[in-house]
């Protein structure tokens, strides 16, 4: 709300050094409460209510806040709270303009980018200023990007997109309440889809989603959310009666919009009586603002939140009810988008300023200040209730304080503000709230921090000088551990080398976690034997029988012993096809290449163990057709420690929303080597490939960037790399490579070529390849060469030898191809005595080069097989072994990509999810003047079979089951849009249910050519 105007004097930037005082009650692990007010500023006495934080997705350590609190060197700007440590710690940074002390303030970080928003009522004019600063702890004031008369309570909300159109750019969605909007309908979103760098204004457009009639005004309350995917949703009170000053009578009402607030018309996704926004609630009565709660005033609370694993699931909170002793704070969930709410999950009488907010674990938190007592000896209870269930049963609740209604030297109501503040980063909250200062251990039952000087004995605050200081309003900030250590089992994700691995920090501290991970392969039964403290992973097997039977491992750890009992921790193993992007299977999906015979493995942890323990061996089997180059994946389970939802399975790391789920989830390992040998002695190198596969549902250019040490960089001779159909290219270490418009499903192949000129056998020289957004490396892979001995040299290239073949053999192509695997075979059965005349002669004798020829063909030699196969040739003929080794393998290599690539043109289960995401997102972005009527229905069973299949409760299997119901929504969509590509691929995908593989390919086909048939602009059809 607006207040007076405080006269501002002159402008200068201070940073208050802070001298850390402070008391500790004994605090719970789970919950920490610190007094904000700085050591150096303890003899102060102000007001310091209404407060605001903003965590830093980026970095959690960095936290903005904001109180009504005044600079206290009067520069005529405003201060906020800045922390480095993550809250234990405060200091004061002038950089609000507007006056000595601003009014309302809310502020948030960008979603990666660091740069923090403000939405501002500026004291000295009460303006509505929304402000912007790239460092948050620099000096200097916030740039101002709009500056309004006659404006309320702007509310901020803020994140950086991650992925597909506008991916890396700053989000900004500030609700207000804009008296200078016509005919009453006040409640507003400012918003910006590029806010980071543009110029003031910084894009910043006013969206109303008020549409009905009010009796003058909204309530003072808008309340944006948004979540990751592009959904937008904001909560509001439409007052229909009483706004002339007495109670008001209003609608609870929430609006959404699924493209980032540009729906045509906007935040008009949801409608309810032939108007847009859900009325959650109506005809409520909310008490008049001179109705007191003790001397708190009441008739804005307001808070609303997205699941950041399911934006179809938000919860709503406000207060209403007609006398103090009848006000009632509300929390009700939707799980359908906003579309329908359930009853009240949540009722507190006589409490106000309630925060939602929801965790990655799907733990929703609500907190919420309480008047207990009788008048005269009334008390502030400030809750903290979090539920698992979207409050079906009763909550966890603790309380954070439990304070005197008692002012201090603030004469006056509303004593504490009309909101409080929370928010989740990761699985834990950080919030926000005020309350009377007095520093006694029993006002705190969660325990509490102060920097400000106290006498704890005496109960009386001190200053500077040590002398009393009379009580007053304070800002406290908390924080929760969600898990307890003891509690928390993880994978890693690297380890650099003995005692320097990932410690299960969240996010992970390397963005490479897909090359020393904790989850490898072998051959057999047995883990092998660590070097340099990382797990020997080795290639897959392919083939009939045991030649195609492989083991998977995980090493599991705890972060602190308990005190006593024990945990089983459930490991659950997944595989995707070598690269970046390419979705990952696991024994639900049904992938025709793969089958899993064995359970997920299990580990016992007693009361006594750390570990790391290694999972029993896990068997697998990769069939003859399949290409051994694989990544794998683990997702760890334990009592209290489940991982992450949505799971790998049907996805890739980094999509479909280019989420960080491996790094931010100590749950999650990847593993995305490819590890060739080389000759040591003398010159080696490699020749290999990655698939490079578009896991989002849009068209887009993939950036990949490479990234190698400065000590294996000099050693990379001659290095090229080639995406493959076009032109080899001299390698350098941290280029970018642009891999440009690449369609959903589709499978690019980038190739790496390089010699060494030898070295110390068992010395490694890996490249990453990087998939970027932005600045965020979300996925990629590695190509290695390791320097080893001839003998080793030359069994991997035989093994590599029998994969291939046994693949064209498996594909029916020739028969001769299964006597090459078979000779193979058989020279690996001489294991370490094979001798390097014995391998020449083979190489020499085989067939490969004619085989290759004839496969490859007339057509496009987008691999560069007649290149390879003269450079084996030339190889051969110059008789040395070294020569031959390296050449070998470089035409295998080729020839398997291509295998691969035909493989893959011909559908791919992997990609079934992709498909029905894709599908849902097509049919989502459908001009609504073209959408037809069963686009609803469509998207609530794609919504449904999503769900299951993240779940593992659907898969292959049930792909026809789902579609061929669609197939008449999909013929009406067709002819709406007149597309004759569409209807022709609705016919191939109709005649192909019988087939998983070909069923994939066929809906891809009919989705490109939806695709296609869309207009430019987009907009979103309305769905409930």
């Amino acid at each position: 709300m607006n207040r007076p105007a405080l006269r501002a004097t002159s402008r200068i930037v201070l940073l208050l050094s802070l001298g850390f005082a402070a008391a500790r009650a004994g605090q719970p692990q789970a919950v920490q409460v610190i007094n904000m007010i700085p050591n150096s500023l303890s003899g102060e006495t102000n007001r310091d209510s209404e407060p605001n934080v903003a965590v830093n997705p980026a970095n959690p350590s960095q936290i903005a806040a904001t109180a009504f609190t005044p600079d206290p060197l009067n520069s005529g700007s405003g201060p906020i709270f800045v922390s480095t440590d993550g809250g234990l710690t405060w200091t004061l940074n002038v950089v609000l303009p507007g006056g000595n002390r601003t009014v309302d303030v809310t502020l948030r970080f960008g979603g990666t980018s660091n740069v923090l928003y403000a939405g501002i009522l500026r004291s000295d004019n009460s303006h509505l200023s929304l402000l912007r600063k790239a460092n948050y702890l620099a000096a200097g004031l916030m740039t101002v990007l709009v500056d309004r008369a006659n404006e309320d309570q702007p509310y901020t909300q803020a994140t950086t997109v991650l992925g597909g159109p506008g991916v890396g750019l700053d989000r900004v969605y500030i609700g207000h309440n804009d008296f200078n909007a016509p005919a009453g309908k006040t409640a507003t979103v400012e918003q910006s889809l590029d806010a980071a760098t543009a110029a003031p204004p910084a894009n910043l457009t006013s969206q109303r989603i008020e549409v009905r009639t009010t009796c003058g005004q909204d309530g003072p309350s808008i309340r944006p959310a948004m979540h990751a995917d592009g959904t937008v949703y904001a909560a509001f009170f439409r007052w229909s009666a009483g706004c002339g000053g007495g109670s008001n009578t209003a609608d609870v009402i929430v609006v959404r919009d699924n493209l980032w607030g540009t729906g045509a018309p906007s935040y008009q996704a949801i409608t309810d009586g032939g108007f847009a926004g859900v009325r959650v609630a109506t005809g409520v009565t909310i008490a008049s603002l001179s109705t007191l709660l003790g001397t708190q005033r009441i008739g804005s609370s307001l808070s609303i939140a997205v699941d950041p694993r399911n934006s179809r699931t938000v919860y709503v909170a406000w207060g209403d009810g007609t006398t103090a002793n009848t006000y009632t704070l509300h929390v009700r969930q939707s799980t359908d988008g906003g579309a329908t709410w359930s009853a009240d999950r949540r009722a507190i009488v006589k409490a106000t300023n309630p925060s939602l907010a929801v965790n990655t674990s799907g733990r929703v938190a609500f907190l919420y200040q309480k008047l207990t007592g009788s008048p005269g000896s009334q008390r502030w209870e400030t809750h903290l209730e979090r539920s698992d269930n979207g409050f079906t049963t009763a909550p966890t609740d603790v309380i954070l304080a439990n304070v005197p209604d008692a002012n201090g030297t603030y004469v006056g109501v509303n004593p504490i503000g009309d909101y409080t503040h929370m928010m989740a980063v990761g699985k834990n909250f950080y919030g926000v709230f005020s309350g009377n200062n007095t520093p006694d251990m029993a006002n705190f039952p969660s325990g509490i921090t102060y920097q400000r000087n106290v006498d704890w004995v005496g109960h009386v605050l001190k200053d500077l000088a040590n002398q009393p200081v009379t009580v007053s309003i304070d800002p406290f900030f908390f924080r929760t551990t969600e898990l307890a250590a003891q509690d928390d089992f993880y994978v890693r994700d690297w380890t650099d080398g003995p005692g320097n691995g990932d410690t299960g920090l969240e996010p992970s501290t390397h963005s490479v976690f897909y090359a020393t991970s904790d989850v490898w392969n072998r051959r057999g039964t047995l883990p092998g034997t660590f070097v340099n403290d990382q797990p020997p992973s080795e290639p897959a097997g392919n083939g009939a029988g045991n030649i195609g039977d492989n083991w998977a491992f995980a090493r599991i750890r705890r972060n602190a012993l308990p005190v006593s009992g024990s945990k089983t921790v459930t490991a659950h193993f997944l595989i995707s096809k070598f690269g970046t992007g390419s979705n990952y299977v696991d024994s639900t999906v049904g992938d025709p290449d793969l089958s899993f015979p064995d359970p997920d493995p299990t580990l016992n942890f007693t009361a006594a163990d750390l570990g790391p323990f290694i999972t029993t061996a896990w068997h697998w089997h990769l069939n003859a057709i399949a290409s051994t180059h694989l990544c794998m994946a683990v997702e760890i389970s334990a009592p209290g420690d489940p991982f992450v939802a949505p799971s790998l399975v049907g996805s890739a790391p980094g999509w479909p929303t280019t989420d960080l789920r491996v790094i931010f989830d100590n749950n999650k390992a990847q593993r995305n080597l490819s590890l060739s040998t080389t000759p040591a002695r003398g010159i080696g190198g490699i020749d290999t490939y990655g698939i490079v596969h578009n896991a989002a549902t849009f068209r887009r250019d993939i950036v990949l960037r490479t990234q190698v040490s400065p000590d294996v960089a000099p050693r990379l001779l001659g290095a090229s790399i080639q995406l493959i159909g076009g032109t080899a290219q001299p390698f350098r270490p941290g280029d970018t490579i642009v891999i440009p418009d690449v369609q959903p499903g589709e499978n690019r192949w980038v190739g790496l070529t390089f010699q060494t000129s030898g070295g110390k056998e068992g010395d490694t020289l890996p490249v990453e390849l990087q998939e970027m957004v932005g600045n965020t490396p979300v996925n990629g892979f590695t190509l290695a060469a390791q320097l080893a001995s001839i003998n080793t040299v030359i069994l991997q290239n035989l093994e590599i030898h029998r994969s291939v073949l046994t693949r064209l053999a498996a594909g029916g192509f020739d028969p001769q191809a299964q006597k090459e695997a078979d000779a193979a075979a058989s020279l690996l059965k001489l294991g370490d005595q094979v001798t390097e005349s014995q391998y020449s002669d083979f190489v020499k004798s085989s067939s490969l080069t004619s085989l290759a020829s004839r496969y490859l063909g007339t057509g496009a030699d987008l691999f560069s097989i007649q290149k390879a196969i003269s450079g084996l040739t030339s190889a051969v003929g110059s008789g040395v072994v070294d020569q031959v080794a390296v050449a070998h393998p470089a035409l295998l290599n080729r020839l398997d990509s291509l295998v691969t690539q035909r493989a893959l043109d011909a559908g791919d289960v992997a990609d079934v999810l992709q498909m029905v995401r894709w599908q849902s997102d097509l049919y989502k972005q459908l001009p609504a003047t073209l959408a037809p009527q069963c686009s609803a229905s469509l998207l609530d069973q794609s919504a449904a079979f999503i769900d299951a299949y993240q779940q593992r409760k659907a898969g292959a299997k049930d792909y026809a089951g789902f579609l061929t119901p669609l197939f008449d929504c999909f013929d009406q969509t067709a002819k709406t849009l007149g597309s004759t590509a569409a209807e022709s691929a609705l016919a191939t995908l109709e005649g192909s249910v019988s087939d998983p593989t070909a069923l994939e390919k066929a809906h891809r086909a009919f989705l490109l050519a939806l695709q296609d048939a869309v207009p430019p602009q987009q907009t979103t059809v309305a769905v409930k």
